[in-house]
């Protein structure tokens, strides 16, 4: 089977218009959608412009339904449903995966309950209101609309989440997961965001002009793009016509600075060789790109600094346009949204412009496309850049369907498809909380063990101090697991990635903020906590403080998040998108979710007494062949993963049971529906070891359960162990096994 991955749908919801013929129109003529906010009351705002969807058809359903839908929510099943249709694409008859990403989820729905929660913690009457807060909102509102979905998988890299929600379905498909994905990004504006760019001083007062002598920022924006993708032999059996092809594609971070980027344009550069060599092509073969452009002094000058490293000579002759100076950056739709408009110019022969680009910076030495779209004879091939906060950066090359026949581009893509058979391993475990800062030897003795939960746990005393200076608690918490690891490990930081869950993110600092912006108005926002409070944040610091360049994204799974998180770093680093990747959870004390958000959403219910914890997990995931070459020692080997959704009445029917006697079944927490679930399996008769309530309650335990059966198994005192993680409607089986 062939790795040629082709687009076969494609939706938008923009500023511009809904649908892709409106933005494709409005987008051509040069039109711009950035003007005064009417969503909410924007005064006392530095900048009160954006760029506003206009006429959001919302869907009719019953009332309890309606308050689980966010404006972000929204917008994702117009774009998907377009998408899907396009694409002729019925989730009912194949597999079918969904693939979101974000940062905002229902925050504009949400901020006000915040806001009193933090000065009401105790509130009831807030619990029904908060249904459409978490990111995971978004897919569990289209999953009865669209699917069923084989799998969702939830996640965010600030403004790369849509680009990076690309990069795994394409994982998913070169791995045969799936026959199909629908993947992009969706975000919704809120006054959190705006207040937040406005004290970062990074909004220009007038509709953003990205390459422009007189640039002085960005502009907001809001919407949805979605792709569909499936492997060429698939869509061709279908009788399904691409649109185009999506090439190659690369993702790193650059581990330099939580929202600066780093002004010499080197780590993107080497992104956009390697997308470009992943696809087959040269530089000579580019014919247009999609900046990432948001308008910034440093941001333009940076992209423009690694497409003069990246394309040489090529440069003068590949026009350059950004799609933000029309619709506004749209966060974590941006990269969807943005490589949907790749396609489409791919397709349609005709180059976007850029909107408000007037008088071009000379010393950006770039070739534009001002004011109004132009056809052109041919676009062999287009780069799509998405840059993310913390670095988190997203290369994507959309090529014609016909460039994929060069024999380049075969010897690339065989090279690609060998790369799917890799063994993947665990080489290190790490955990941080109330029970100190663990190893594998230690995790490895962890169950029977008692702690006191309610000791200090002080990540300042293991770390430095002046360097994790912009950290906030979780970040603090992730950077200790992180270091441990390494450390125990002896991996290199050098291309090792990072995918840490999180179930609601940093939401008890966000109910702060808005606290205080409500209270005091949002001239109060502080510039140092804002980019904290992006669902990334934690992945982002953590990668800068460890100096690592991998692929880096946060995955949110309500109380599955961890598991979440493992499951999809095995997925990459099986595929060949990175030697290893450390995945695990991070989750700090959070009053908020004690008290309101885990009553809506846990599946379990709590142990009695039970008191959430700071907890942090850290776990190697590593090709077999790459640990091997190192010298490592491999703790297990990843023998099976299976994650399902709610409408699988038999999840676990294809799981191998254990080779030998001497196995365990580890589960975050105990309950009815494991017992159900193992009751039909060969592991029913083994041992259950749950890491609740032992070292508190947290949504990072279904970490904690791989970490402490990958030390186990290493440690020699099973031979296999069946993690099982469930959360709210869906569930993970890991299956590991010596190495």
């Amino acid at each position: 089977m062939s790795d040629r991955l082709w687009i076969t749908g494609l939706g938008l919801v923009t500023p511009l218009g809904i649908g892709v013929e409106q933005t494709w129109a409005a987008l051509v003529r040069g039109d711009r959608a950035i003007g005064p906010i009417h969503l909410f009351e924007a005064g006392g705002q530095r900048v009160s412009i954006a760029g506003e969807v206009a006429g959001l058809p919302w869907p009719a359903g019953p009332g309890g339904e309606s308050l689980a839908w966010s404006r972000t929510s929204v917008m994702a099943e117009v774009a998907a449903r377009e998408a899907m249709h396009a694409a002729g694409l019925d989730a009912r008859r194949t597999r079918v995966g969904l693939v979101v990403g974000g940062t905002t989820g229902g925050m504009l729905e949400t901020e006000q309950l915040l806001a009193k929660l933090h000065g009401e913690p105790e509130r009831r009457d807030a619990l029904a209101g908060m249904l459409s807060h978490p990111l995971t909102a978004t897919g569990d509102c289209l999953e009865p609309r669209l699917g069923p979905f084989a799998r969702v998988r939830t996640l965010s890299s600030a403004c790369s989440s849509g680009a990076n929600a690309i990069v795994v379905a394409a994982s998913w498909l070169l791995a045969g997961e799936v026959d199909a994905v629908v993947a992009g990004g969706t975000d919704g504006l809120c006054r959190l965001t705006l207040s937040g760019f406005n004290a970062l001083a990074a909004l220009d007062p007038a509709p953003c002009r990205p390459f422009d002598r007189r640039r002085r920022g960005t502009s907001l924006g809001e919407g949805a793009g979605f792709l569909v993708l499936e492997r060429a032999e698939r869509a061709t059996a279908r009788h399904a016509r691409p649109i185009a092809e999506l090439g190659g594609w690369a993702v790193g971070s650059e581990a330099h600075h939580i929202t600066n980027p780093a002004p010499d344009g080197a780590r993107v550069a080497s992104l956009i060789s390697a997308a470009i060599a992943r696809a087959g092509l040269a530089a000579a073969d580019i014919d247009y790109v999609n900046a990432h452009g948001t308008g910034t002094p440093l941001n333009d000058a940076m992209e423009a600094a690694a497409l003069a490293r990246a394309l040489g000579s090529e440069r003068t002759r590949v026009p350059v346009s950004s799609s933000k100076g029309q619709i506004g950056h749209t966060l974590g739709a941006a990269g969807a949204i943005e490589a949907a408009i790749t396609a489409l110019v791919v397709a349609r022969r005709t180059l976007v412009p850029t909107g408000g680009l007037d008088e071009p910076d000379p010393a950006l030495h770039l070739t534009h496309v001002p004011h109004v779209g132009r056809q052109v004879s041919r676009v062999r091939a287009a780069l799509s850049n998405a840059f993310g906060f913390g670095g988190m950066d997203t290369v994507l090359v959309i090529t014609e369907p016909e460039l994929s026949s060069r024999p380049e581009r075969r010897a690339t893509s065989d090279a690609a498809a060998s790369s799917v058979s890799r063994r993947v391993a665990v080489t290190g475990v790490a955990l941080f909380g109330a029970a100190g800062r663990l190893g594998a030897e230690e995790c490895a003795g962890l169950p029977g063990k008692q702690f006191a939960l309610d000791a200090p746990v002080d990540p300042d005393a293991h770390l430095d101090v002046d360097r994790a200076r912009r950290l906030d608690r979780a970040a603090r918490l992730g950077a200790v697991a992180v270091g441990h690891l390494l450390a125990q490990s002896g991996a290199p930081a050098v291309d090792t990635g990072l995918l840490l869950g999180s179930a609601f993110a940093n939401v008890d600092a966000s109910a702060a903020f808005m606290h205080r912006i409500f209270e005091k108005g949002p001239r109060a926002a502080s510039p140092a906590e804002f980019p904290n409070l992006v669902p990334s944040a934690a992945v982002g610091h953590v990668s800068i403080y460890a100096r690592l360049r991998g692929p880096a994204f946060a995955t949110a799974d309500l109380a599955a998040s961890g598991e979440s998180a493992f499951v999809q770093a095995a997925q990459l680093v099986k595929v060949g998108e990175a030697p290893r990747i450390i995945a695990g959870a991070v989750e700090p004390r959070s009053g908020i979710v004690q008290r309101v958000l885990s009553d809506l959403f846990e599946s379990h219910p709590l142990h009695d007494g039970a008191t959430r914890a700071d907890l942090a997990v850290a776990i190697l995931v590593e090709a077999e062949e790459d640990a091997r070459a190192r010298g490592a020692r491999l703790l297990a080997r990843v023998e099976q993963i299976r994650e399902w959704r709610s409408d699988d009445g038999h999840p676990l029917a294809t799981l191998r049971g254990p080779l030998s006697t001497h196995a365990e079944v580890h589960l975050p927490r105990a309950g009815e529906e494991a017992d159900r679930l193992l009751a039909s399996t060969a592991w029913q008769a083994f041992d259950r070891v749950s890491c609740a309530p032992v070292l508190g309650e947290s949504d990072a335990l279904g970490a904690v359960a791989i970490a402490v059966a990958a030390a186990r198994v290493g440690a020699g005192l099973v031979s296999d162990a069946l993690v099982l993680g469930l959360t709210k409607g869906r569930g993970f089986a890991i299956v590991l096994t010596r190495a």
